[in-house]
């Protein structure tokens, strides 16, 4: 016996209310069960999470850092939760924000967690798109890497250096301050990033936003500061004796090339600007909440640190985890929600400033 138009149509509409109910159960906060996760004894929390991403079986991971940097990472949390299949997109930081702006917006919800650097996670958070997720390794970290809402946790930062090349600096010439970069010695010598705009909140940190500006406009007008892009290629230019010194160095490059017998060292000014830390943060409505918390306690788990610190020079985030060079000055981290709100306008005052 054929069903009835009727029966069909109750059919249609029985399946219809299915599908909306699942669709419904992934759309829903996650935040709230990681929240009662948590609550539970260091044991059961552990095995609620494993239980859960078992189950689910899958982690879609969008960063913004290079395939090669996190592999070793991500082979790590495979071996430890190999029943996970991790699905890792690399985007840039700003592509990953614009990707879960428009999926959400669009009620679709793919991406369970995604990292980036700190000064774009604000914006995210202002509309709620994600978690408050506290994971329990972050008693470990250092001051500064992680917000007190838990939006996000830093699992790496760049500290900035003077850098500059041995052969042409002699010892006595290394400045001590930022102030000595003013000194004559250095006029047409010097080159930084033309997009280093987080130095100049840096800057504006340790010295005030008028001061800083006119430090900035002073080594541009009166140093005859140089500007190119990429820190990759700026410290292969000063290691080549295009230029004295990188106002703007990164401690890991420097360290890099060094060990390479590159001609490059470096300094630490006291305080040492450490740049908005890269944070990893868990989407508000991900499909695989589980595997996403066990994703992000990994990243900042004591393993994973020491991965990075040791093989790719990172300051990570644990202070149980030395770095590569230890600075052994005061550390000045910059706060992405402090930052983040203004980047716009701090972006506008850096062009403005060196004219371009």
């Amino acid at each position: 016996m054929k069903p009835t138009g009727k029966a069909r149509l109750m059919v249609c509409l029985i399946a219809v209310g299915l599908r909306l109910a699942a669709s419904g159960q992934a759309r829903a906060n996650v935040e709230p069960l990681l929240a009662e996760i948590n609550r539970r004894p260091p044991e059961q929390r552990l095995k609620a999470l494993t239980d859960g991403a078992r189950k689910e079986g899958v982690v879609h991971y969008h960063g913004a850092t290079n395939v090669n940097d996190m592999q070793d990472l991500l082979t790590g949390f495979r071996r430890q939760y190999p029943f996970i299949d991790v699905r890792y997109t690399r985007l840039g930081g700003p592509s990953v924000v614009n990707k879960v702006i428009t999926e959400y917006r669009g009620g679709i919800f793919n991406v369970d967690a995604f990292s980036m650097r700190g000064t774009l996670i604000p914006e995210l958070a202002s509309k709620n798109f994600i978690a408050k997720y506290k994971s329990p390794e972050t008693v470990f970290l250092r001051q500064g890497f992680a917000d007190a809402e838990g939006y996000a946790a830093g699992y790496y930062a760049t500290g900035y250096t003077l850098l500059y090349n041995s052969t042409r600096v002699k010892p006595a010439e290394v400045p001590k301050s930022y102030n000595d970069l003013l000194n004559p010695r250095w006029k047409g010598r010097l080159v930084m990033d033309r997009e280093e705009y987080d130095w100049l909140a840096g800057m504006i940190d340790l010295m005030g936003e008028s001061k800083a500006v006119s430090f900035l406009r002073r080594l541009v007008e009166d140093q005859s500061l140089k500007f190119q892009r990429g820190h990759s290629l700026i410290t292969q230019l000063v290691a080549a004796g295009e230029y004295d010194l990188l106002v703007d160095g990164y401690a890991q490059q420097a360290l890099q090339f060094k060990t390479k017998a590159a001609p490059i060292d470096f300094v630490f000014m006291n305080p040492t600007v450490v740049k908005p830390p890269s944070v990893i943060a868990i989407g508000s409505k991900a499909p695989h909440p589980h595997a996403a918390a066990l994703l992000v306690d990994y990243h900042l788990a004591k393993e994973a640190q020491e991965m990075m610190a040791q093989k790719l020079f990172y300051w990570t985030s644990r202070r149980d985890v030395r770095w590569t060079p230890e600075p052994g000055t005061e550390l000045r981290v910059l706060s992405s929600f402090e930052w983040g709100p203004k980047y716009n306008s701090l972006r506008e005052l850096f062009r403005k400033t060196i004219g371009q």
